[in-house]
């Protein structure tokens, strides 16, 4: 597996787009997307709920204390850039990551955050 200049693995799909990163601008105006949804603290907490698995709206709403219409519009948004999915068990609707990358990505940077208060 090949890696980046600080030792994080990446597939050779990834390899071959930090060699030529003009080969495929979709994927990087998908990630700059990512990084969209990531980049308000509202979203940010809702994911963190999910981070630890399927949630309800009225969970995440007790858990972020935003309001629900807030959480609802934020989940639409989530949903349409599949970072979020949705499983209906009658008319109860659970919420969850598409994938443990997203997780990742947040904890790391939250881990990146609280060790440079630390320094």
């Amino acid at each position: 597996m090949a890696s980046t200049s600080d030792s994080t693995p990446v597939n050779a799909a990834v390899e071959q787009l930090l060699r030529n990163p003009e080969d495929n601008l979709e994927a990087i105006s998908e990630t700059a997307d990512l990084f969209k949804a990531l980049a308000t603290p509202s979203r940010l907490k809702m994911l963190l709920v999910l981070a630890h698995g399927e949630a309800t709206v009225t969970h995440i709403v007790e858990s972020t204390e935003l309001s629900q219409p807030l959480v609802s519009q934020h989940l639409k948004f989530l949903r349409g850039l599949h970072l979020v999915g949705v499983n209906r068990i009658g008319r109860e609707a659970y919420y969850s990551l598409k994938d443990d990358h997203v997780a990742h990505i947040i904890l790391d940077a939250l881990a990146h955050t609280i060790e440079g208060h630390e320094h």
